[in-house]
């Protein structure tokens, strides 16, 4: 299996109605005949960035100097899901920088590229790479469909001629 094929098959699937990976434990309610997922985030990232996420989450009102609001839970529980789907073992975590509006930033600086996705929301998602050996920029938005981003952390792992940046 590719690193192209693994992100495209677990990539936000537990978000689609009646999908049920078999390594999400479920817990059927029988009195309200409902079922329960509970997400077991495991990628080295998101155990590397757990107490991160905490901080971001509890930062205090005004933290920035002026009416900064802490990281929204739910954009901070999304922010870990999709750090989780995007994890490849040839790049480090994602620096992580709250906004004075309670979305949250991930940055990474690597190979040549700066990529940065900006959290606004729940599946509100604005994303841009520079390529430094191109010259290049891209931005997309993204609310469903996040395989771009994934090609995105594959090429950011590629080890390029990082020095020909310094040359020029």
């Amino acid at each position: 299996m590719t690193a192209l094929t693994k992100f495209m098959t677990v990539a936000f699937q537990n978000e689609l109605p009646n999908f049920i990976p078999t390594t999400e434990n479920i817990s059927s309610l029988t009195n309200r005949n409902s079922r329960v997922r509970v997400s077991q985030n495991n990628s080295v990232w998101e155990r590397e960035l757990k107490h991160k996420l905490n901080d971001l989450t509890s930062l205090p009102k005004g933290w920035d100097g002026y009416a900064g609001q802490p990281v929204s839970f739910n954009v901070a529980q999304f922010a870990a899901n999709l750090i989780e789907r995007l994890c490849i073992d040839e790049v480090p975590a994602p620096q992580l920088v709250p906004g004075s509006d309670g979305t949250m930033q991930l940055e990474w600086h690597l190979n040549g590229y700066d990529i940065e996705i900006d959290v606004l929301a729940p599946f509100n998602v604005v994303a841009s790479r520079y390529d430094h050996l191109s010259d290049a920029e891209d931005e997309i938005e993204v609310q469903s469909d996040f395989s771009e981003l994934a090609n995105w952390m594959i090429a950011l792992g590629e080890n390029r001629a990082v020095a020909q940046v310094a040359e020029n």
